[in-house]
């Protein structure tokens, strides 16, 4: 019996981890309401009206950083708990798949999330203009889920 190529491994364990998501609506809707909460936190907690430069990068950075943790946890947790990863290790598929899988589910959520809190970053923080936080939330994503995938168990 011959392994099953990179490429069906990956496109499997995606469409699984999207249609758990799909179905459930657990991960998503915590970033964003976390995300949010975070923001108005920052609003009160600095005591400004507006944020400009480094300060509203950091906190928009952070703030997605902590929710893409929060996405993690909720992509490996499912797994973990129900025999995922040991039927996975047990199957003679590439095992770098799983981790691909994952980081590109992580990619979907968050660009999910940022279509939430770029806009509520901006209504509440009156931070810099939208098109330089979307771009800025986008070049962190790659770090982030690279980062985040090669939390294997």
């Amino acid at each position: 019996m011959s392994a099953p190529g990179t490429r069906a491994v990956v496109a499997a364990l995606l469409r699984k981890d999207l249609r758990i998501e799909l179905r459930n609506f657990e991960s998503v809707p915590a970033m964003a309401l976390f995300s949010v909460t975070t923001f108005v936190l920052f609003h009160f907690g600095l005591q400004r009206d507006t944020l400009s430069g480094d300060l509203a990068a950091g906190v928009l950075w952070v703030t997605l950083l902590f929710a893409a943790v929060l996405g993690i946890n909720r992509l490996f947790v499912a797994d973990a708990e129900q025999g995922g990863f040991d039927a996975f290790l047990l199957s003679p598929a590439d095992r770098g798949a799983l981790a691909l899988a994952k980081a590109l589910a992580l990619l979907g959520y968050m660009l999910v999330l940022e279509l939430v809190a770029v806009p509520a970053f901006a209504l509440l923080l009156l931070g810099p203009p939208i098109g330089h936080c979307s771009s800025l939330a986008t070049s962190r994503n790659c770090h982030i889920q690279v980062c985040g995938s090669r939390i294997l168990p």
